[in-house]
């Protein structure tokens, strides 16, 4: 049997007043990668204002919203989904619980979200692509590694090369929006492969090789692909 979400918020809300806690089960994507779908969170009455920080249970615009509290202003908050980009200003009175408590179902799916979710490429993203410049173009000839083996066929440089670059686009794809959004992550991506396979040219103690070069766009290809086909597996579901 199943009800509608304006019928559960109101069971929700009544056992609430009642001073009770209540346990729900998390569905959407607004609070990834804090909170992912399939998350048991536990939301209790209040016992006093809700601070900045908080994730609380709102009314907003004719819906019920679990965003956390942004900013408080003359005595209204601001909320926002840690996964969103807009604001809701809402009342003290339009305010339902505070969650007290996450019980996390899905470890590695969760780990998977909260890393290629935006906070999560927010956080990486200077890493990786410190990481990515410090491969390419530090001296790295004298490490003793086996680069020119062969695994499977290939050499081992090249799989390298492909593999690092595999999840150039996720990084990339913050800074574009719009219908072409896809293609201008690929090309930056793309872009950052020439730059620092051809920043080899010039460095004496590295060398170019168009090899790598394919390598990189290979790499980048790959991981933009998969990155799409996840997307449209999803909302194909």
């Amino acid at each position: 049997m199943t009800i509608s979400n304006e019928l559960y918020f109101k069971l929700v809300e009544e056992d609430i007043a009642q001073g009770k806690q209540v346990r729900i089960v998390l569905k959407g994507t607004s609070m990834q990668p804090t909170l992912v779908t399939g998350d048991v969170l536990i939301l209790s009455p209040l016992k006093a204002n809700p601070v900045v920080g908080d994730v609380v249970l709102f009314h907003y615009e004719g819906r019920t919203l679990l965003h956390r509290v942004v900013a408080v202003e003359d005595g209204s908050y601001l909320m926002r989904g840690d996964n969103c980009i807009s604001c809701e200003r809402v009342s003290r009175q339009d305010i339902v619980a505070l969650m007290t408590k996450v019980e996390k179902k899905h470890h590695l799916r969760h780990l998977a979200i909260r890393w290629l979710g935006s906070r999560g490429r927010n956080q990486l993203r200077p890493w990786y692509f410190f990481a990515l410049a410090f491969l390419m173009w530090a001296p790295l000839n004298g490490v003793g590694i086996p680069l020119d083996n062969y695994l499977l066929g290939l050499r081992m440089d090249h799989l390298l090369h492909a593999s690092v670059f595999v999840p150039c686009g996720i990084f990339w794809m913050d800074f574009f929006r719009g219908r072409r959004r896809s293609w201008w992550t690929w090309l930056a991506a793309v872009g950052t492969g020439l730059l620092t396979e051809g920043g080899q040219y010039i460095l004496p103690y590295r060398g170019f090789d168009v090899n790598d070069l394919i390598a990189n766009f290979l790499g980048v290809s790959l991981g933009w692909a998969a990155i799409l086909l996840l997307r449209r597996f999803k909302l194909n579901r």
